[in-house]
């Protein structure tokens, strides 16, 4: 059994025993929780879309050195044509 099918089973193991072992929590949620929740969602939204920007632009940066290599290509291939 590979380490990865190990893990799968165990996690699986874990998951039917908190399933079949649910007990109440008896918890307490002052208005305070609201604003921990809230920030906690605005901090994964926020860290989404800078991780989108930045990919966004690593990407149009590739494309845009790959154009102009391609660019500088057909201008040396016409430059030797000429010649």
């Amino acid at each position: 059994m590979t380490k990865y099918k190990f893990m799968k089973l165990i996690n699986k193991i874990f998951f039917c025993y908190f399933i079949v072992f649910c007990f109440p929590a008896h918890a307490y949620l002052d208005p305070g929780s609201f604003s921990i929740v809230l920030q906690s969602i605005l901090t994964v939204v926020a860290g989404v879309v800078v991780t989108y920007k930045l990919w966004i632009y690593k990407i149009k940066d590739f494309l845009d050195k790959k154009k102009a290599n391609i660019k500088t290509k057909i201008k040396s291939f016409k430059l030797k044509k000429k010649l």
